[in-house]
């Protein structure tokens, strides 16, 4: 690989920037399978409130995590902005909804910042590094920890299809 090229592929845009309440939360691209506009949920009764329940999504059944909720912030109903970021972790897909999908930068062009222990739910919330971006601080999202609400789903409920919903 010459130099030139071997410098660009350090600069990858590896990081996808998305605004959850005002604030900017980063997650690698590497674990996003896709971003898509809201889709028609299945509501699963006596579930967590930050779990909005399942969506179909390519044939699959995936929780569907609300950032805002598992945060502690109200919820808002959704507008043109917000989407649905397919992760996958634990061998599995979850879509987390975020208020808006921003852009994506380069972790390595901007280099992270070690967070200090803000509170008990710092490992809720996932928050792994914080990075400088666009002047502004952004916060890395541990895919496998956010998305863990989610996986705790039974697998019974997983596989209702909105034809099986009672």
């Amino acid at each position: 690989m010459s130099e030139g090229r071997a410098y660009s592929a350090t600069l990858a845009k590896d990081l996808l920037r998305v605004d959850v309440g005002g604030v900017s939360y980063a997650l690698e691209v590497s674990r996003i399978r896709e971003v898509v506009n809201p889709l028609p949920i299945i509501d699963l009764p006596n579930e967590r409130e930050f779990i909005l329940g399942v969506s179909e999504y390519r044939d699959e059944v995936v929780p569907v995590v609300d950032l805002r909720r598992l945060f502690g912030l109200p919820s808002e109903p959704p507008t043109r902005r917000t989407k649905w970021v397919i992760l996958e972790a634990g061998g599995r897909l979850v879509g987390a909804v975020v208020d808006a999908v921003l852009d994506v930068f380069s972790s390595v062009a901007n280099p992270h910042r070690t967070l200090p222990e803000l509170d008990e739910h710092q490992r809720q919330r996932g928050i792994a590094l914080a990075y400088r971006y666009g002047g502004h601080l952004v916060f890395l999202l541990e895919a496998d920890r956010l998305v863990e609400p989610g996986l705790r789903v039974p697998a019974d409920e997983l596989s209702l299809l909105p034809s099986e919903a009672p």
